[in-house]
């Protein structure tokens, strides 16, 4: 092989940035939005999270409608003028009691509504979050491996240019040539590949964030260091205050209070009316009670379709804890296991790649090592390093999924630039 060849190859498998790479990577150096200031400013634009607080709002203000008195006063006034007799003229005011007290009843059930709809809000928070940093993190690896798809093409395409005149000029037989195309061809493909991937989660991450950003922001990048797992874990703790189980607590507790008052409104409310006035000439005052007789309808039925929906209620919330909590106990051994793999690799494979590298540049330099065996030996180190891109991603999707399986996703949010 010419020495030319020898070169050329050697510098291609440094890699050279692209204008547009360096535009990029200049806009990225110049604005470097922080992981809490990101998900902060999602997190105020979002529509999906403006709609569930709007649902607290709505919450609230019929909560404070279940609060009130149930039957307001009524007021009546009558006129009766009959030819050549004295006008009748009586004014009444009636109210209805509640005598059970339901209007407590229906308070207490929207409050607990109300605390169900908060927490569905909070869960809101939790999953667009994570689902943003996941996205973010698919995106951030398709960008890496279609960089290093890039520099595969590029070295490949130098490799089948020069193999051809190393062929003309004798330096290579037929075969060498025929394997650095087809290499090229392989390159090709790959990097279309990984530029379609990279689109899909561009539009992935456009689609978790659920708005466009600003033209010009720049995305955060995640920590160079990766978090490690509590020493200690109150499971228990952890399970209370998880927003989905929250929730369905409050939601349990709503449908109790549901069967209290419809208990409450098997009891038949009073009325009582008082009327004054002058009938015929005369002064006259009037006193009235009027009950209600639940005789055509009980409302027992609504008593046993409220137990039914508490029970339904228990059972979901007991199955629900069951699964937060084997979901919790997966995540944390995914994450570790993940964790454990990235670190073994930066403690020896990484260095590994890097030294191979190097050998093989030096005998390829030195004619100790064949175009053929070289080619090989590289391509196999460039697929090692997309390997290694893969398992980062994901040992930050095992994180993520903890944080969601733990409810921490905004403790970590807020240490997260520590």
């Amino acid at each position: 092989m010419s020495k030319t060849l020898r070169i050329l190859t050697c510098l291609a498998v440094v890699g050279l940035s692209t204008p547009a790479q360096a535009q990029e990577q200049e806009q990225m150096t110049l604005q470097k939005p922080s992981i809490e200031s990101f998900i902060n400013y999602i997190w105020e634009v979002s529509p999906a999270i403006a709609e569930s607080e709007a649902r607290v709002i709505a919450a609230e203000a019929a909560r404070q409608a279940a609060s009130k008195w149930q039957y307001n006063p009524e007021i009546e006034f009558e006129v009766e003028d009959v030819d050549g007799e004295d006008k009748t003229k009586t004014l009444g005011i009636s109210q209805t009691i509640d005598w059970s007290g339901k209007f407590l009843s229906s308070g207490k059930t929207a409050l607990f509504e109300l605390q169900a709809v908060e927490a569905d809000r909070d869960e809101i928070r939790q999953d667009t979050a994570l689902n943003v940093l996941s996205a973010l993190t698919d995106y951030r690896t398709a960008k890496d491996i279609y960089n290093l798809a890039v520099e595969r093409s590029g070295l490949m395409e130098r490799f089948a240019s020069l193999a051809k005149k190393g062929f003309k000029a004798g330096d290579i037989d037929q075969s060498e040539k025929n394997l650095a195309q087809l290499a090229l061809s392989e390159a090709l493909i790959v990097q279309a590949d990984a530029e379609t991937t990279l689109a899909e989660s561009k539009q992935l991450l456009d689609s978790s964030i659920g708005f466009p950003l600003e033209k010009g922001f720049a995305l955060p990048k995640l920590p160079e260091a990766l978090p490690k797992l509590p020493e200690a874990l109150d499971e228990d703790q952890i399970l209370m205050a998880l927003p989905h189980l929250r929730a369905m607590r409050s939601r349990k507790d709503a449908a109790k209070a549901i069967i209290t008052g419809a208990r409450k409104d098997r009891l038949s409310d009073p009325t009582i009316g008082i009327t004054g006035g002058q009938d015929a000439g005369a002064d006259m005052i009037g006193f009235s009670v009027s009950v209600p007789l639940n005789i055509f309808n009980t409302y027992g039925a609504e008593v046993d379709q409220a137990k039914a929906d508490a029970l339904a209620e228990a059972k979901a919330g007991q199955n629900a804890s069951y699964s937060a909590r084997t979901r919790l106990k997966s995540a944390q051994r995914s994450y570790q296991l993940s964790r454990k793999a990235w670190v073994n690799w930066q403690e020896n494979g990484a260095q590994a790649l890097a030294e191979q590298t190097d050998i093989l540049d030096r005998k390829f330099k030195v004619g100790d090592l064949s175009a053929t065996d070289y080619l090989v030996q590289i391509e196999q180190a460039l697929d090692t390093q997309v390997a290694a891109e893969d398992l980062h991603a994901k040992v930050w999707r095992s994180w993520f999924a903890w944080l969601g399986a733990s409810g921490t996703i905004n403790q970590w949010i807020q240490n997260s630039g520590e």
